[in-house]
């Protein structure tokens, strides 16, 4: 919870890498809002995938797939009066609404009905730098929870109900809460759809799982290595693990699993082993996003990572899985938010990627791996000199986090806790809370 108590850092940092299942440019129409005497006159439509992104103090995305190519907002339930138009993007519908008020909640209906749903509602942003009205941000992180898409080839969950019951207990601590309130915005930390990020498989692990919350939320994404699908893999280090493999003996065994891409171009997407599926990566299909600093930021000129203001919070979404691969595009995307860093004055920064640079997890070390290295070498000192106060990550599957470290960017035998780590009153490194 990011509230107003919350004095700018520029000092040592927290890391957290998180597994949890709690914790292109786009081509829109934009409308402004029309007086009370309109009224829109459409049909409520049912639609697939209702999903929101990119909401500022006057603005939301509204995406979706169906046949509706349409959709009206109000801010009362019984009286829609904002319409707006959408055309197709890949697979889906997007219209952008403008001209909205902000910290506000509207009720909407695609195909542009004059009346709502209780559950089709948004909140716009707080006005920029400010809280919203209740005085508090709230954010809900979800990474690695992809696990309801790994369904085996007779249609079995290997998974089945995990992500159900995680969300559901999440659910069970809110309302152990004094004052109850949800989240203000989701992001999304990677491996989000396992086991190779396929479109069919983001239905199963995301719209199935989270349709509430996706249509009344506003989704901030990150890209993981499962989003990028099948990659080639030597399976022969786990061979004993896996009761032997054939061949092995002989030398590296390469399999495709999903994960294992190492390649940097989003059109590389390789969904089944096969090679390139021609259609990119089913992600950026999925979602829209701020590439050209829509909702606050420097931009990017990329999907792959972008950033946002909401309120008094700067959230910056990077790409640890395909910009790191070639060292042009990982210099690009340093420079980038060096830029975005130093044009920010925001209360809080808040950076998420999937990769984390500390690590010991189940089954990642960020001593041995290359993306955390090249996250942590390349990146961690951008982050570290510009005020960022927290980043989040995923990949290593179990939960983790930092002291509040600064100037670390060797592997875990070079760190000193009196060098590296702000140490609390009894001279041990701090944790932040």
């Amino acid at each position: 919870m990011l509230d107003r108590n919350h004095i700018a850092r520029t000092g040592p940092m927290l890391f957290l890498k998180i597994l949890s299942l709690m914790f292109a440019l786009q081509l829109t129409f934009s409308v402004s809002a029309q007086t009370m005497a309109d009224r829109c006159t459409g049909q409520d439509t049912p639609v697939e995938r209702l999903l929101l992104q990119q909401a500022t103090a006057d603005s939301i995305i509204i995406k979706w797939r169906g046949e509706a190519d349409s959709v009206c907002v109000g801010t009362r339930l019984e009286l829609l009066h904002i319409d707006s138009t959408a055309v197709a993007e890949g697979n889906h519908k997007v219209a952008r609404i403008e001209g909205l008020e902000a910290d506000t909640k509207y009720y909407y209906s695609i195909g542009s009905g004059p009346t709502g749903k209780a559950n089709h509602y948004f909140h716009t942003a707080p006005a920029p730098n400010s809280l919203p009205e209740d005085g508090n941000i709230r954010l809900w992180l979800l990474g690695d929870s992809g696990t309801a898409g790994e369904i085996d080839d007779e249609g079995v969950s290997e998974h089945p109900g995990e992500a159900l019951m995680v969300k559901e207990g999440y659910y069970r601590f809110l309302r152990q809460q004094e004052n109850y309130e949800t989240a203000d915005l989701v992001l999304l930390l990677g491996d989000n759809a396992y086991p190779s990020g396929t479109d069919q498989q983001w239905q199963h692990s995301f719209f199935n799982i989270y349709p509430e919350e996706i249509q009344t939320t506003t989704i901030v994404p990150t890209i993981g290595n499962h989003e990028m699908g099948m990659g080639p893999f030597d399976a022969c280090p786990f061979s004993e693990l896996l009761g032997g493999i054939p061949g092995c003996d002989a030398g590296p065994v390469v399999i495709p699993i999903g994960g294992a891409s190492m390649a940097s171009d989003p059109m590389s997407y390789d969904s089944n082993g096969g090679g390139p599926d021609g259609t990119g990566m089913p992600y950026l299909d999925i979602f829209t996003l701020p590439s050209r600093g829509e909702a606050g930021g420097v931009p990017s000129g990329t999907e792959q990572y972008y950033s946002i203001d909401y309120g008094i919070v700067h959230i910056v979404s990077l790409d640890s899985q395909l910009s790191v691969q070639d060292p042009d595009q990982l210099d690009a995307m340093a420079q980038w938010l060096q830029d975005d860093l130093i044009e920010n004055s925001l209360a809080w920064t808040v950076v998420i990627f999937h990769h984390p640079p500390y690590s010991k997890g189940h089954n990642h070390d960020s001593d041995l791996e290359d993306r955390e290295i090249w996250m942590r070498e390349k990146i961690n000192p951008i982050i570290d000199e510009y005020g960022v106060d927290v980043v989040y990550g995923g990949h290593a599957h179990s939960y983790e986090r930092s002291w509040y470290l600064n100037g670390h960017y060797g592997n875990s035998e070079s760190f000193d806790s009196t060098q590296h780590a702000e140490l609390d009153a009894s001279g041990n490194p701090a944790y932040g809370q």
